[in-house]
């Protein structure tokens, strides 16, 4: 059932990644469409975990397995730069200012370079059955400082999307995250936290599309 699951967020993702293609395509290189690398890598998270048991316990499930960290250490921070975009794009005054953007910026690659050094270059994985799964998982518990940091950023951007557009969906789907993230210590033989995910990304995509039809209202 879970196996099931996960090829079924698999192409979930693939979906809204094509959505967010079409969203994107008048200007791919837009910071705002720094959600889609997060979305590339949680296909290649969620497809390696549902061909887990098919490739079997051993070497290469465990070298497809380190990949998933590394996209998740270069690729969820990039968040942080979609948020500031967003107000940017929307044209906020404070997200203008050179100040903000540094800051941001220098987030964004600070996280990156922690989640590198503190977890990934130092993983050791181990292999785990769980729920019909085969997996390879850190054997030391991963560092919740780069997803704290993250999730407060969308928090803040959220509330100021309420405040400034009466926009509600990405503080929805960040808020829905993080109170998912305290029931999955009682729920374990479902993978809640992957399912919630996915929420989350639906909400930035909707983010994405408010973004783009405020600024195509606004250019006619």
């Amino acid at each position: 059932m879970n196996t099931f699951l996960y090829f079924l967020l698999s192409f979930g993702y693939i979906s809204l990644f094509i959505f967010g293609l079409i969203l994107s395509k008048k200007n791919i290189l837009n910071a705002t469409n720094l959600f889609l690398l997060v979305i590339v890598g949680l296909v290649y998270d969620n497809l390696i975990i549902a061909l887990g048991r098919s490739i079997g316990e051993g070497k290469l499930l465990e070298g497809l397995s380190y990949a998933r960290f590394w996209l998740h250490a270069l690729f969820t921070p990039l968040l942080i730069l979609f948020a500031w975009s967003i107000c940017f794009t929307l044209g906020l005054t404070w997200a203008k200012k050179k100040f903000w953007k540094i800051t941001f910026s220098f987030l964004t690659l600070g996280l990156i370079l922690y989640e590198l050094f503190s977890s990934v270059i130092v993983l050791k994985l181990k292999a785990k059955r769980e729920n019909g799964v085969l997996t390879y998982e850190s054997i030391e518990p991963a560092s919740p400082v780069m997803v704290i940091l993250v999730t407060l950023v969308l928090v803040i951007i959220g509330i100021i999307l309420i405040k400034n557009f009466h926009f509600p969906w990405l503080l929805i789907g960040t808020i829905i995250m993080t109170l998912g993230s305290v029931l999955a210590i009682w729920i374990t033989n479902f993978p809640i936290m992957n399912v919630l995910e996915f929420l989350l990304l639906l909400t930035l995509l909707l983010t994405k599309r408010f973004q783009v039809r405020k600024s195509e209202k606004s250019n006619t």
